[in-house]
């Protein structure tokens, strides 16, 4: 049964049932002469070769001649100032001082002022089926790319198109509808290429929403190219092409499971590096997320992140994407974050997109032979080659018990790979990257010819594991049985609830609620979007 309204059953009858979703994940646990290792191994999000693609979305407005119109309802910033760019660099260089080399930036977050841009500030144009179609843009100028921030947003039965216009035609994003994603009323936008966005509004009646401050990239968000320089910083040509690789020692899944990250903190905007891990639910794909501390550490700046997918060669040494097309997810729910091991772990927004995948993972520390898989600058994907060293080299020397050192033997980490995954050569992950570090040279001074000067430092996935736990043992299903009297209960397959309530109350939007057969007299309010499933037989709830 699926609910997205408020409902107060007087009995509420399920049958048993089950809905398998996906291949089953193998979980188990070693017992090793010291300790035990958990683990789990990958899982992918399938392509179905048969899938239609959905047919592209042409916005009304691009129809239209003069639904933009200069001085009316196209808002145009003023230029970003060199010393707001000289600015910026110094506020990241900074945050991240310590850090080496730390997340890139890559944009500002410019304020719109001196008020926020509203729906009451778009163009009307009356259409014949008796509805209407709003339209606004907003310009800044030298953009290399725009992301929108909405509030206080509310389109009713209509529907809202944010859009580009390229060399090479519409980018559009998926439309938006009611109060947005998650229905929160407040969100960020995926990126959109150039320094124009169009927005355009379809419906019966005036929209509602503000634009209070957008990212305006000064630098292009999907990172150094090779026939490029920025920064005064040439592009590294030891850098290595994932898809050169095969298994092992870089495993397929841990390759899919790798997203760039474009995040805004402080009034600037970043990039960095993440992977998605398996769960012990066979029967839901949940996209969990792993990062570093360093690059994400609140639910604010949670809220503005992006997750780009798929940014790689379509075989080695091959052609790149056009970075519009690529799946993304925005936005997601910070579910715990620390410094002892610099570690944050997100429940992303939204589906997993088909061609990713979830990493497996594994407790074990200090591995001899590990690979490193990651965004350099934002850039497409990367491998870099690893050997453990045991203790810290002399460098940094951060607590041995929550970090790893690294030999990097061929390849290297540079800038936006921080919190990208280091893995084992079955694809498990084992941390996510600090940084790296040197005792004889300048940590930003890396090159190619003196890597054998620098190591790159991990956060354990050991350190990580017990306070992750809890999610990966859900994954995306709670668990109710009203003969568990005796707690703990936390909804996990071994400790399931006693009660129903008890689950609901726990529980995000989209998740499973499998309840053991039974008689349940409990009354709920269910606001959430759930899925209620009998196990066993008959679950009857209510009085």
């Amino acid at each position: 049964m699926n609910t997205s309204r408020i409902r107060r059953p007087a009995l509420l009858l399920l049958a048993a049932g089950t809905m398998l979703m996906s291949t089953p994940v193998a979980v188990g646990e070693q017992q090793s002469s010291e300790k035990i290792v958990y683990e789990a191994y990958a899982e992918t999000v399938p392509l179905d070769p048969d899938t239609v693609a959905p047919p592209a979305i042409v916005p009304s407005s691009s129809q239209f001649a003069d639904a933009f119109q200069e001085g009316i309802n196209i808002y145009e910033l003023s230029a970003v100032t060199p010393e707001r760019i000289t600015e910026a660099d110094l506020s990241a260089r900074q945050r991240f001082g310590n850090i080496h080399p730390g997340p890139r930036r890559v944009g500002i977050v410019r304020k719109i002022e001196p008020v926020p841009l509203s729906g009451e500030s778009s163009l009307p144009t009356k259409l014949e089926n008796g509805k209407s179609v709003w339209t606004q843009a907003i310009r800044s100028p030298g953009a290399l790319g725009i992301r929108l921030h909405f509030a206080n947003f509310d389109v009713g039965t209509g529907s809202l198109l944010v859009y580009a216009r390229t060399t090479g035609g519409l980018v559009t994003l998926d439309p938006f509808s009611e109060q947005g994603p998650q229905r929160k009323r407040d969100f960020w936008t995926a990126s959109l290429p150039g320094d124009t966005v169009f927005i355009e509004v379809m419906g019966a009646n005036e929209p509602r929403f503000e634009i209070a401050e957008i990212v305006h990239f000064d630098r292009d968000p999907t990172g150094f190219q090779e026939d490029r320089t920025e920064d005064n910083e040439a592009v590294l040509n030891c850098h290595l092409d994932v898809m050169c690789y095969g298994e092992p020692p870089v495993d397929a899944t841990a390759r899919k499971a790798t997203g760039k990250m474009n995040f805004a903190s402080g009034g600037e905007s970043y990039v960095c590096t993440g992977t998605l891990l398996s769960d012990h639910d066979s029967e839901t794909r949940v996209p969990h997320f792993l990062t570093a501390a360093h690059c994400v550490s609140t639910q604010a700046e949670v809220d503005t992140l992006m997750v780009t997918w798929l940014w790689q060669k379509d075989s080695c040494n091959g052609t790149l994407p056009d970075p519009a097309t690529l799946p993304t997810n925005v936005g997601g729910t910070l579910l715990t974050t620390t410094d002892e091991n610099d570690m944050t772990f997100i429940r992303l927004a939204g589906d997993l997109p088909p061609g990713t995948g979830l990493a497996g993972w594994t407790t074990e520390t200090g591995l001899d032979e590990a690979v490193g898989i990651h965004h350099p600058g934002g850039s497409w994907k990367r491998v870099v080659f690893l050997s453990g060293v045991g203790a810290c080299p002399g460098c940094l020397c951060k607590d041995p018990t929550d970090f790893d050192y690294y030999d990097m033997d061929d390849g290297l980490v540079e800038g936006g790979a921080s919190g990208s995954g280091v893995f084992n050569y079955s694809g498990q992950l084992a941390g996510q990257l600090y940084g790296r570090c040197s005792d004889t040279s300048d940590p930003d001074d890396m090159t190619c010819s003196n890597i054998d000067s620098y190591w790159a430092v991990y956060g354990e996935f050991e350190e990580t594991h017990p306070l992750i736990s809890y999610w990966l043992n859900i994954g995306g299903t709670m668990h109710v049985d009203r003969n568990n009297t005796t707690p703990p209960w936390i909804g996990s397959p071994a400790h399931p609830f006693f009660t129903v309530s008890q689950a609901n109350n726990a529980a995000w939007d989209s998740l499973r609620i499998k309840i053991h057969a039974g008689d349940y007299p409990e009354t709920l309010r269910i606001d959430k979007n759930l899925t209620l499933i009998a196990s066993g037989g008959t679950v009857r709830i209510g009085q």
